[in-house]
């Protein structure tokens, strides 16, 4: 049997559940996300914070020590001091660059989870969606006084047991009608 192409056969039951299935999940994904951003927004400034902190300390002690008499320790001091200073600003620019890119790969995480969620419920709402589709057909064929020959379902249909009745309703009535 050939496969159908179209997959929204039931345009409206089929989109409203996968809009409604989406809809939840964005929902919750959106104050997941929210919570998050808040968070790194909220250590980003607390982070930008002790970089501008620390530098201006730093720029004090550096103005200073220039100031100041050249000691043995003093210019130890200052290298060490220096040097922690640059790891320190290296750290703090690193934590805020993968917090940001957290955020923006937990978005497109949840863009790409909608679109999965989306085509999955389709596939799922075409196998519900098929058998009514077809039954409708075969009412309509009923009514305008036709008898059906009703087919076998694919494999992945649902309402089987539904459809089977349905098939052995159509045999009961084409027997009355014979």
């Amino acid at each position: 049997m050939a496969k159908r192409k179209q997959y929204i056969i039931d345009r409206k039951f089929q989109l409203r559940a996968a809009f409604s299935v989406i809809g939840v999940t964005a929902a919750i994904s959106l104050i997941i996300i929210a919570a998050i951003a808040s968070s790194i927004v909220y250590n980003n400034e607390k982070i930008n914070n002790i970089y501008e902190i620390e530098n201006n300390i730093f720029q004090l002690m550096q103005d200073t020590t220039t100031n100041c008499s050249d000691n043995g320790n003093f210019g130890n001091m200052t290298q060490m001091l220096t040097k922690n200073h640059e790891l320190n600003l290296y750290d703090i620019n690193k934590i805020t660059y993968y917090n940001r890119m957290l955020l923006v790969s937990l978005v497109i995480c949840v863009v790409l989870q909608g679109i999965i969620l989306f085509v999955m419920i389709i596939k799922i709402t075409h196998r519900i969606s098929g058998p009514i589709y077809v039954m409708s057909g075969y009412m309509k064929d009923i009514i305008d006084g036709k008898l059906p020959t009703p087919r076998n379902l694919r494999e992945k249909d649902g309402f089987r047991e539904f459809y089977e009745l349905f098939r052995d309703m159509v045999e009961v009535i084409k027997k009355k009608h014979n």
